[in-house]
């Protein structure tokens, strides 16, 4: 189930980011506006950035970080 999850991710930010490319052509093409075509810009950066954090937590959230027993002290008490 998980493997499809991350795969399903995976896709999405594929998709996302040919969506973006596309975006960003398209406005490059047609905006004359020099403000206009920097915050289309920058919202497509933003954009982008944010799915493939989101993916890559997704995707590779899964590893096992070791247990630090000084920050789990809790957790060892009897």
């Amino acid at each position: 189930m998980a493997n499809i999850i991350r795969g399903v991710f995976a896709i999405f930010w594929v998709v996302a980011t040919g969506f973006l490319g596309f975006l960003a052509y398209i406005v490059l093409q047609t905006e004359s506006n020099p403000q206009m075509l920097w915050a289309w810009l920058v919202m497509c950066a933003f954009t982008f950035v944010s799915a493939t954090f989101l993916a890559y937590v997704i995707i590779f959230g899964h590893h096992e970080r070791d247990i630090d027993p000084h920050h789990h002290s809790q957790l060892n008490k009897a």
